[in-house]
């Protein structure tokens, strides 16, 4: 009885007089990091984190550089999300977005020109390839085996996200008309 009594006070003092405190404080101190630091300190740390995943990816598939003539695309600036990288390789007419973050590491895949129309690599490998031959491995691939499916594929991928078979952008993002309410 008395237990319940000191933790229905200790319920109150934490819920109506710390956490306003708290939440306050959090706001001034975000407050003040915006005003003083995230306009410069932002853009420091994206950058840094941006070119040395680049560099990461030039040096770790150097082989994608020499060999196929790929070339890094500069990346517009937008709002991070935890410890995500993302570098985006252009190589002829296919687009591939190496995705780092939160222990995950990934490749995208979208023809050059329907941009916004990103696949998973092993979903793509899929779509490019008969279902016997892409087989389970190719839809979950591990970063380790991407070097042999990206060399074993590369030709269905070219011709599958080729502007003659693939058509038009499939995921269009714009509207292209407004419906009247």
């Amino acid at each position: 009885m008395i237990a319940d009594f000191f933790r229905q006070l200790l319920r109150f003092f934490v819920l109506y007089l710390v956490r306003p405190v708290l939440l306050l404080l959090g706001a001034l101190v975000s407050s003040v990091y915006n005003v003083l630091f995230a306009w410069w300190l932002d853009d420091w740390t994206f950058k840094g984190r941006q070119s040395r995943f680049e560099h990461e990816i030039q040096k770790d598939y150097s082989w994608l550089f020499e060999k196929y003539d790929a070339r890094i695309v500069p990346m517009e600036r937008y709002r991070q999300v935890l410890d995500y990288v993302v570098a985006k390789v252009a190589l002829g007419d296919l687009l591939f977005q190496f995705v780092k973050g939160n222990g995950e590491f990934g490749v995208n895949i979208a023809p050059a020109h329907a941009p916004h129309d990103w696949y998973d690599f092993g979903e793509a490998i899929a779509l490019a390839s008969d279902a016997e031959r892409a087989g389970t491995s190719a839809k979950h691939y591990r970063m380790a085996s991407f070097p042999q499916l990206f060399e074993a594929n590369i030709e269905p991928l070219r011709h599958h996200f080729s502007k003659e078979a693939y058509g038009p952008s499939r995921r269009d993002r714009t509207a292209k008309k407004l419906i009247p309410l």
